[in-house]
């Protein structure tokens, strides 16, 4: 009985031990418990975080009206929706990047695809171009035509793989050194890109460089911070101008009104378009999450401008984690309500 205490003892003390009775133990296999699969773990993680919609809109403001810059980081808009595309892999993203948080000035459409690779211990991304891009456009919104993609569809380069390694508290992701030569016919020039990234569950860093083979920077910053992108939160919209705006007599009865519209917490900004007649009051709303100077406090932004002239009218602020915010000045109102937790990252 002493020996079987000091075993159920020890088996406290140390997860994981099978107690045998030493009489039965011909009868039964002892089994050591399998060890938690970590890589499976770090996966999942990354599943949760990836998705939905990153945006740099601060890093950019901070440098174009704080610092000044004369050439202030580009502000890049991404978009990364899960995918059913069964020739691709099971864990399929459509990529959608564009830049000044404008959705006609699109640079890149891409297919990630995220696997796990053992012998490395990390999470690998393969990244797949479309042959031809313009036929895929807004893929994510028509999810038919993945579903339906082949492989003589897209295009990987050898070499351009991304290794996501698990270390603290985010993931950080690098191409092996000068590994992705990729051939540019516009440049008439073979491109060496490399990448460094880290991923958060609320930032996503980027770092891209390319450069020829003379060593020539061809697009990124060396020297400079990465881009700094935030995940963004979407907000559902109502809005309201009378006519006349500004002008408008206090007797004035008749309204452009919208409402169910989305609008995102860095940067995002919506005109105010009647939803009957489709007449532009004139008037549009930003919203954004910014840290001034002074007072190194982040809030919420709510501007009101004039969409002509893109002037700011008018603006109150909140805590950047407020789920309600709103602004009336009589002539117009606005409210916005925070989307749900599972919804709010993304606005397809």
């Amino acid at each position: 009985m002493r020996l079987m205490t000091l075993a159920l003892a020890f088996a406290v003390l140390l997860p994981g031990c099978i107690i045998v009775n030493a009489t039965d133990r011909t009868d039964v296999e002892a089994e050591a418990s399998p060890a938690a699969d970590e890589l499976a773990v770090q996966m999942d993680t990354l599943l949760a975080w990836f998705p939905g919609e990153w945006d740099n809109h601060e890093q950019h403001w901070q440098q174009a009206k704080v610092e000044k810059l004369e050439k202030p980081i580009e502000r890049i808009h991404h978009v990364f929706a899960p995918v059913e595309a069964p020739a691709i892999g099971a864990h399929t993203f459509f990529v959608k990047q564009y830049l000044d948080g404008d959705p006609s000035k699109v640079y890149r459409q891409r297919l990630y695809a995220f696997s796990r690779n053992d012998a490395r211990g990390a999470i690998q991304l393969d990244i797949y171009a479309f042959n031809d891009e313009q036929a895929f456009a807004d893929a994510h919104l028509r999810p038919e035509i993945l579903k339906t993609l082949s492989l003589d569809q897209v295009r990987a380069t050898k070499g351009c793989e991304v290794y996501w390694r698990w270390n603290i508290d985010r993931f950080v992701g690098e191409m092996d050194k000068d590994a992705c030569r990729v051939n540019s016919p516009r440049l008439g020039k073979t491109i060496i890109i490399n990448d460094t990234l880290m991923l958060s569950e609320s930032e996503l860093h980027i770092s891209d460089v390319a450069r020829d083979e003379a060593g020539n920077v061809i697009f990124g910053r060396p020297d400079g911070p990465p881009h700094k992108n935030r995940k963004v939160r979407y907000f559902t919209l109502w809005g309201g101008v009378k006519k006349g705006g500004q002008n408008a007599k206090p007797d004035e009865q008749s309204w452009d009104f919208t409402s169910g519209k989305l609008i995102h917490n860095e940067g995002g900004v919506m005109r105010i378009v009647d939803d009957d007649t489709g007449e532009d009051s004139g008037y549009s709303v930003r919203l954004e999450q910014l840290t001034y100077q002074n007072t190194k406090v982040p809030i919420l932004k709510l501007v009101l401008m004039d969409s002509k002239n893109d002037k700011q009218i008018n603006y109150i602020w909140a805590n950047p984690d407020a789920t309600n915010i709103g602004m009336n000045l009589g002539w117009m109102q606005v409210g916005l309500t925070r989307k749900p937790a599972a919804e709010m990252a993304r606005g397809w």
